[in-house]
């Protein structure tokens, strides 16, 4: 699990700053969120971060070990219905939005990772929608929940590999003032994965996270 990390985060680093060069050479000096090529670059970069995670649970599971798909979740819940996934879609929204009028209240405001800025652009707006919706819930819960966690529950207990595996998550959302809530998200989606045996619930429950999100910035309601 180590190796796999550090294949994460030695591959964020090959292509992150690399891409960041790129799009502030494409800026031109101005700002990189004004400039539709160089947000094309950096969503690109994202792309390949997401990619990132599922070759690394390749390569230390089903390559490695020669194990199947299904021992990373990837299999039938054992229990729990069409609920489950909305039971831990409210219960992260719950959180989200708790602990937003929160901060809120103490006058700070969360930064998003998605400039508003692409939301003006319809090819930009189809990447994010990707991005957010196609490749984040699939490879971020196989690598996270059913990779880190179903590894680590064994090791640490389920509290502990829920906790450390959800800041790990939030440590991927880049702004430290959702490191909070997204480790409880993290939190959560884990338990979906220990009640059904499978991590379909919680990929269901982040894609319609991220569906809840996305509308509302393409939208306007979110910025």
């Amino acid at each position: 699990m180590a190796k796999a990390i550090g294949i994460v985060i030695g591959g964020t680093i090959l292509v992150a700053l690399p891409a960041a060069a790129v799009a502030a050479v494409i800026a031109g000096g101005s700002d990189i969120d004004s400039d539709k090529v160089a947000l094309a670059v950096l969503l690109g970069a994202n792309l390949l971060l997401e990619l990132f995670l599922l070759v690394a649970v390749a390569l230390f599971t089903v390559g490695k070990y020669k194990v199947s798909w299904a021992a990373v979740g990837l299999r039938l819940p054992e229990r729990g219905g069409w609920w489950l996934p909305l039971a831990m879609l409210g219960g992260a929204l719950v959180v989200i939005w708790t602990y937003f009028a929160i901060i809120a209240a103490l006058g700070a405001e969360p930064s998003s990772n998605i400039p508003d800025e692409v939301f003006d652009s319809v090819p930009l707006t189809v990447l994010v929608g990707i991005l957010s919706l196609a490749l984040a819930p699939v490879m971020e819960e196989t690598f996270f929940r059913g990779f880190l966690f179903g590894g680590l529950r064994g090791r640490w207990g389920v509290f502990f590999a829920a906790l450390f595996t959800g800041f790990l998550f939030a440590l991927a959302h880049v702004d430290p003032l959702v490191f909070i809530p997204f480790t409880a998200v993290g939190m959560i989606f884990a338990w979906g994965y220990v009640y059904s045996g499978s991590i379909l619930a919680s990929m269901i429950a982040h894609l319609l996270f991220n569906a809840i999100s996305f509308g509302l910035a393409a939208s306007g309601v979110a910025s």
